[in-house]
């Protein structure tokens, strides 16, 4: 059993047996603490906030010090997530998400770690049907499979990254339902080397080569916090894989565009970038 796996499974036992209100401000106070005792993580998170236009005029140390409160609020939301909490999600853009279904290819639905994914997952999953997400599987069996039962708990199916994903993934977008995947993070060996706020990155080419195989269009969508239990959830027009022409390059002109989407709700929202590794 992992160190990992009981600091989980304790904020899952205390988002559940506490009320909403306690288990939200008692995971802030405990990221507070993580925030002033891991230097690395710190310094991963101010360094990616460095990245975004605007930040050298505010103080990198209160901002990612919101950043770890906003992952301790995550964590409440995600271990207590059910069909009744997503009536607090309010939906902006829903009429580019029929777009994307009319076509009947399936829909890759784009996300990164951004507000709260989870639910943002969760909640399109209720508007539009069956939906898979493709996860990292973690080391500890126990952990991987508390994560994936919550998961599960929303009707979502779970596709572990590794051997496999892309064929499962593909077959899901063949049979019309939703894929989401993260573009943020490159998981593996291989990616594409590109910019994320004018800065050189590795970020993943599977959404984009999902995209060009399937002939689905990706949906860029984020789930943002605003305020205590209340959620917009941001669905963005679909970019169309057909309209590259296939020619060299569509792999990399597809994440270009599906980046530059992210990068604007990362600029309206940095403290909710939840990424704790560095980007560059």
């Amino acid at each position: 059993m992992s160190l990992g796996y009981v600091r989980y499974r304790l904020t899952q036992r205390l988002s559940e047996g506490l009320p909403r209100g306690t288990a939200l401000r008692l995971a802030e106070h405990l990221a507070d603490g993580w925030w002033a005792w891991s230097a690395r993580d710190r310094a991963a998170v101010e360094g990616n906030l460095s990245l975004i236009p605007g930040s050298a005029a505010r103080p990198l140390r209160a901002m990612s010090r919101e950043v770890f409160r906003n992952f301790g609020r995550y964590l409440v939301e995600f271990f207590t997530m059910r069909e009744e909490a997503l009536e607090a999600v309010r939906v902006e853009g829903r009429g580019h998400l029929d777009e994307a279904q009319q076509h009947g290819r399936g829909t890759i639905v784009l996300t990164g770690h951004l507000g709260n994914w989870e639910l943002g997952a969760a909640a399109i999953r209720r508007l539009a049907g069956p939906m898979s997400v493709v996860a990292l599987r973690h080391a500890d069996p126990r952990l991987d499979g508390l994560f994936t039962r919550q998961r599960q708990r929303c009707a979502l199916e779970v596709i572990a990254v590794g051997e496999g994903a892309a064929q499962r993934s593909l077959a899901r977008l063949r049979q019309g339902g939703l894929v989401g995947l993260l573009g943020d993070r490159e998981f593996g060996a291989h990616g594409l080397s590109l910019t994320l706020f004018g800065r050189r990155a590795t970020l993943p080419e599977g959404p984009a080569l999902l995209s060009l195989r399937s002939h689905a269009p990706i949906v860029p969508s984020f789930l943002l916090r605003e305020g205590l239990w209340r959620f917009r959830l941001c669905v963005e027009p679909p970019i169309w894989p057909d309209q590259l022409g296939g020619r060299t390059g569509a792999a990399e002109a597809l994440t270009r565009a599906y980046t530059a989407v992210m990068e604007r709700y990362i600029q309206q929202v940095p403290t909710q970038w939840l990424m704790f590794q560095p980007v560059t």
